[in-house]
């Protein structure tokens, strides 16, 4: 039986980078060792952590990345299959917002093309105090807190309307 955490698609790079993939895992594994070695040895030899830029100017050769070789900030993307679906939900429900908002609108998009609800999605935060993965328990959490949002809205709708 295979290790649940061995076939995650989030993983941690450094206490404050993480790295997600997208479609065969055992093709990024090479990646994700090369960035962790790379992670280390700066550490040890700079005697700091490596910056966002650092470690992406390093893996891009590797990995997909813009032609051109440049590498971009965003506030909400989506990469691997579906990922225009994503995208164009993002775009039409982002707003800036911080902490359990966040979360639960990435967590909203994502059940837009996900089946089985939470149990096959993975959410990583970063934060000034650091990187966490959500358990599967949060995650069930949130999603089931969508779903009751969801039909509060049909009952809504369904509802005949108040007399005034």
């Amino acid at each position: 039986m295979e290790d649940e955490i061995s076939v995650r698609k989030i993983v941690n790079l450094d206490d404050h980078i993480a790295l997600a993939c997208a479609g065969l895992k055992a093709d990024a594994r090479v990646l994700i060792n090369r960035a962790r070695i790379e992670c280390q040895s700066h550490r040890l030899t700079v005697e700091d952590p490596v910056t966002v830029e650092y470690i992406t100017l390093y893996c891009k050769s590797s990995a997909e990345t813009d032609p051109s070789g440049t590498f971009s900030a965003w506030k909400a993307n989506a990469t691997g299959r579906n990922s225009n679906s994503i995208r164009e939900f993002l775009e039409k429900n982002y707003k800036e917002t911080s902490g359990k908002e966040t979360v639960k609108l990435a967590i909203r998009a994502l059940l837009e093309v996900v089946e089985s609800g939470g149990k096959n999605i993975e959410v990583a935060v970063i934060t000034k105090e650091g990187l966490r993965q959500l358990d599967e328990a949060e995650i069930d959490a949130i999603a089931a807190e969508i779903e009751a949002e969801k039909e509060a809205v049909e009952a809504a709708k369904k509802a005949p309307p108040k007399d005034k």
